[in-house]
């Protein structure tokens, strides 16, 4: 059997390697963006990672196509640039839910796996009694 203060140490530094490899990936994703223009090319979208609409320009002869036909020119150069802006978060996380996974599945098991509640109870159980020969124990 392992000791407990080894344990936790080993979680630790397992998170901590998880935060490492993936610090930084906020920011990244926050400067992506994706820019389309649609069918006509009389209108531009661009949006940010999340797919908030972050620019739009539409060209004098887009207006001639009256409200309604504005609207779809301006929801398909919306759509173009989602699209856009997906491809390069999706390059950006390439790999990830597959890391991300295998580290957390490496901590705490798989899903549906229980065998990890059981080494959980264990460890409890182990600091319970080593916390018992401390001096000074809480009553």
């Amino acid at each position: 059997m392992t000791d407990p203060t080894s344990a936790f140490d080993a979680l630790a530094g397992r998170i901590a390697d998880i935060e490492r490899r993936f610090a930084g990936l906020r920011d990244d994703l926050a400067e992506l963006s994706g820019t389309a223009v649609d069918e006509s090319g009389l209108v531009s979208a661009t949006v940010d990672a999340t797919g908030a609409l972050t620019g739009l320009t539409l060209a004098p002869a887009a207006l001639r196509a009256g409200t309604e036909g504005v609207a779809e020119l301006v929801l398909d150069a919306y759509r173009r640039a989602r699209e856009v802006a997906s491809g390069h978060v999706d390059e950006h996380t390439e790999g990830l839910d597959v890391a991300l996974g295998a580290g957390l599945g490496d901590l705490f098991g798989t899903p549906g796996d229980f065998s990890a509640l059981g080494r959980l109870e264990e460890t409890v159980a182990r600091l319970g009694r080593l916390d018992d020969r401390l001096p000074g124990a809480p009553a």
